[in-house]
């Protein structure tokens, strides 16, 4: 996906925000603009063909400025943090079980899930510093 190369945000084709004029539509300044602005904004965005994609960027990328697929900065940033709760408890759940004793493909077929999953989650800890 191509970036916007003076603020690195993605392009994506055909999406409904690059219709507008105003790219600033989609940061209000205040309260009071977000909700003169959001039904337009959840019209927009509930009728783009990207709106998965540009959920997905502003969740990945912790971007809590502005209205992204009709999404508030808060609400990214409970997501973000639901998300990071159950990829925590899944690496509880692989420390545990490996602790134990048992090997990647039975904590894999314990909790049903492959063996790439237990090594991404594995790695993933491993680059935010958690130790087995």
């Amino acid at each position: 996906m191509p970036f916007d190369a003076l603020f690195n945000f993605p392009k994506f084709p055909k999406a409904k925000c690059a219709e507008l004029d105003d790219l600033d539509f989609f940061f209000p300044d205040s309260q009071l603009q977000l909700e003169n602005r959001w039904p337009r904004i959840v019209e927009l965005c509930g009728s783009c063909i990207h709106q998965k994609e540009c959920l997905d960027y502003a969740v990945e990328n912790h971007i809590e400025d502005g209205v992204w697929a009709a999404t508030t900065g808060d609400q990214r940033k409970l997501m973000t943090s639901k998300k990071e709760d159950r990829r925590n408890r899944r690496f509880r759940e692989i420390q545990s079980l490996m602790t134990t004793g048992f090997s990647k493909e039975q904590v894999a077929a314990k909790l049903g899930i492959q063996i790439a999953s237990v090594d991404r989650t594995l790695e993933r800890a491993k680059r935010k510093g958690f130790l087995l």
